[in-house]
């Protein structure tokens, strides 16, 4: 991996004798103003991976990817319930519907719809209304409900 090189570098020819042994050859892109970029940039345009931060190297270097985490988000309470009932969850329409509605959407049938909707309100997910379902604010990545919003505290003295 070259970070910096100009033109006429000892980087660079190190990095081209490995591309003719057969490894991996990397540079991180710097500025196109820069002399210390243009021998990285010209090694680049001669086929070497471009690399911005450590995980892309470790993905290259590594056999097959397997050193290099997944790219993801953060974990949110719903990526921990199990399939079915992220697949009820999912059924619940918007403005809400009753359990058959929900049922029918998830392709599940009713009586375990009906036991993952009150797994799913247990958790937070969802809230009963009569007979419509439907979906509260997302819950804590704990997975247990949002305590209660708290009340601002009243200034003494007056208004």
């Amino acid at each position: 991996m070259v970070v910096e090189a100009e033109y006429r570098s000892g980087s660079l020819v190190t990095a081209r004798r490995a591309r003719e042994l057969g490894r991996h050859t990397m540079g991180v892109p710097g500025p196109v103003t820069s002399g210390l970029s243009g021998g990285v940039h010209e090694l680049l345009r001669e086929g070497a991976c471009p690399v911005g931060n450590a995980d892309e190297i470790i993905e290259l270097v590594g056999a097959m990817g397997e050193f290099a985490p997944r790219p993801r988000g953060p974990v949110v309470a719903r990526d921990l319930l199990d399939s079915l009932a992220a697949a009820v969850l999912e059924a619940v329409p918007g403005r809400g519907g009753d359990t058959e509605r929900v049922a029918r959407n998830a392709g599940v049938d009713r009586d375990r719809t009906l036991g993952k909707l009150y797994e799913l309100q247990a958790l937070g997910f969802v809230r009963r209304q009569g007979d419509q379902w439907r979906v509260t604010d997302p819950p804590s990545t704990s997975g247990l409900p949002k305590p209660p919003g708290r009340r601002p505290a009243m200034r003494r003295g007056g208004p």
